[in-house]
């Protein structure tokens, strides 16, 4: 690879991410501090920060928002809320410029986010029911259950919170 690592100007890239590019020191440090993430974290690779004096760490928080914005494609908010890889870490600014979907209109692949925008996921499938309001299904980061879940949008998340598209 032609170039020098953003951190260590001295040396040779090994690696190209988000058109940045980095040394065998920096992806090495890349894979360890990705090595400390819990299994919620989705895709972990990227979900990590350079915090200067060679130094790499996962970045502290929920990887909601990150598996989101992995599935969609959506890169908002300022670079220090994003990844690695340039995609978007805070529910705010993964939502910010959506239109507001009534329950009624969801449909799979809309973004949900909880009333305190702390925790959001994706719409994976919709299960009408007769004579009742259409079951819901929320794919989503989940730190209490320790992976990439699908849960019930009435039951596990109380019916609460908001669509968006």
């Amino acid at each position: 690879m032609q170039g020098r690592c953003k951190h260590h100007p001295g040396l040779q890239a090994t690696i190209q991410i988000n058109n940045t590019k980095y040394c065998q020191r920096c992806e090495s440090g890349q894979q360890t501090a990705a090595s400390t993430l819990t299994n919620d974290i989705v895709p972990q690779a990227c979900f990590v920060w350079y915090r200067g004096s060679n130094t790499w760490q996962a970045i502290h928080g929920t990887g909601c928002a990150h598996w989101v914005a992995h599935q969609k494609g959506i890169k908002k908010g300022a670079s220090i809320h994003q990844c690695l890889e340039g995609y978007t870490l805070k529910v705010p600014d993964l939502i910010k410029g959506l239109s507001v979907v009534d329950v009624s209109d969801v449909a799979a692949g809309d973004i949900w986010a909880n009333a305190a925008l702390s925790h959001c996921g994706m719409v994976s499938k919709i299960t009408p029911v007769e004579n009742d309001a259409d079951k819901i299904e929320i794919e989503h980061s989940s730190s209490r259950q320790q992976k990439v879940a699908k849960n019930d949008f009435a039951t596990y998340f109380g019916g609460g919170g908001q669509f968006y598209r």
